[in-house]
């Protein structure tokens, strides 16, 4: 790297500047305070500040051993002014190559660096490049890097409102040979050039908390937007969820097959399968009572314990209630193919008709309201045995809820009822 002044259109420029991010709206204050630090050699800086979208104020100090003088403009500064956002370049002069690399609209601090060697400035470009996040690159069209582009920098420095340069402090030396030479007229000049330059540093930082005021505003602004949104949708949330229907898991509110047949079979005892002058012709259970019939046949008959008659005396019919049941509570359910093994494998002789799927109708905001996630198959089973003999099915299948149960004068026992699934 080389010296710290670069010519442009015949204007001289102070490059090679050591730029900070200021803590404090007052960036000249903070640019004095860092030059002060121990360790640091700095005769003037240069003051960049914040703005409006949040960009932060900035400062960079120069050295007069570099070249650098009091009210100078510095091409770092000017060109990231204008060039807004986060790029870099690198720009052929007669003083060798310059490099400028900004991120977020700040410039970095060795991103304003002249090099002798032309070899050495396309390194940092292509180590920068590498690091992403550039919204757009500059270079001499002869390096013919991907994407970049060759833009003439007096092009891009050319305008008003230059980033200029101010002493850390002035000479005492300075202001002597001035006030003996010049006298009172060039001491006013520079009185009026100190308020200049404090009404402009005035109105930077005025300028800045304002920026740092309105952006403040627009964060609670949008904090306050993000949180009415937030609490809209979820007051729509819960409007369709209320509005939505709930699928009773039937099977887990009814009894387990065994204590509901237990149940019939209790109640059955109290039925008069032959009382004198009858014949018995059905008897059924439902889950809640069992019903029995007779036929009157010849002969002398009596009054079927606990059984009404008809009108013309020729049929006979009692009820008897059973307790009520306790629910089996949880029970996961087994998917299609399961109990398509299951009764394939146990040669399960029964009736089973898939039901098909009734799909809810749509609500009034026009929200499709999706299926429970079971199906059902109806089960008619057709035994020769007792029924509370039987175990299998009626044990095995998680979701199996006998409905009925009837008696048939062949002997046969029937039993209907739905069998739960899980749906694919």
């Amino acid at each position: 790297m080389s010296a710290g002044v670069i010519t442009v259109g015949g204007k001289k420029y102070a490059v090679g500047l050591y730029w900070q991010v200021s803590d404090t709206a007052n960036v000249a204050k903070a640019a004095r305070a860092a030059a002060a630090m121990s360790g640091v050699t700095a005769d003037f800086f240069c003051v960049r500040a914040g703005n409006n979208q949040g960009r932060a104020p900035q400062f960079g100090l120069g050295e007069a051993k570099l070249g650098h003088a009091w009210n100078m403009p510095t091409a770092a500064a000017t060109l990231a002014n204008r060039q807004p956002g986060s790029w870099a370049g690198v720009f052929m002069v007669p003083e060798g190559v310059w490099f400028i690399e900004v991120r977020d609209g700040l410039i970095a601090p060795e991103g304003d660096l002249i090099f002798a060697d032309e070899a050495e400035a396309m390194i940092r470009l292509q180590d920068v490049t590498a690091r992403g996040g550039l919204e757009k690159i500059y270079s001499p069209p002869t390096w013919a890097i991907p994407g970049a582009e060759a833009s003439s920098l007096a092009s891009l420095l050319s305008g008003k409102a230059e980033a200029r340069l101010q002493p850390v402090k002035v000479p005492k030396k300075l202001i002597l040979g001035i006030l003996g030479a010049i006298g009172f007229a060039i001491v006013a000049s520079m009185a009026w050039s100190y308020y200049s330059a404090w009404a402009e540093e005035s109105e930077m930082a005025r300028l800045a908390e304002e920026g740092q005021r309105m952006a403040e505003q627009r964060r609670a602004e949008e904090e306050e937007r993000k949180r009415r949104e937030e609490a809209e949708r979820q007051r729509i949330l819960q409007e369709q969820a209320s509005q939505l229907p709930t699928f009773q898991r039937t099977w887990e509110v009814s009894p387990k097959p065994l204590d509901w047949l237990d149940a019939c079979r209790q109640a059955f005892e109290k039925v008069q399968i032959a009382p004198l002058g009858w014949n018995i012709s059905g008897v059924s259970c439902s889950g809640s009572q069992v019903t029995a019939s007779w036929v009157r046949t010849s002969g002398p008959a009596v009054v079927p314990e606990g059984a009404e008659l008809d009108p013309n005396l020729r049929t006979a019919s009692a009820s008897y209630s059973l307790p009520e049941l306790k629910p089996r509570g949880s029970e996961p359910l087994w998917p299609s193919e399961a109990i398509n093994l299951y009764i394939l494998n146990n040669d399960w002789q029964a009736d089973i008709t898939m039901v098909p799927v009734q799909t809810p109708p749509p609500m009034p905001n026009g929200q499709r309201v999706p299926p429970p996630p079971w199906q059902q198959r109806q089960i008619r089973w057709q035994v020769e045995i007792s029924p509370w003999l039987l175990k299998g099915p009626l044990v095995d299948l998680p979701g199996f809820v006998v409905q009925s149960l009837g008696w048939s004068q062949d002997g046969t026992w029937q039993i209907e009822g739905t069998l739960y699934e899980q749906r694919k």
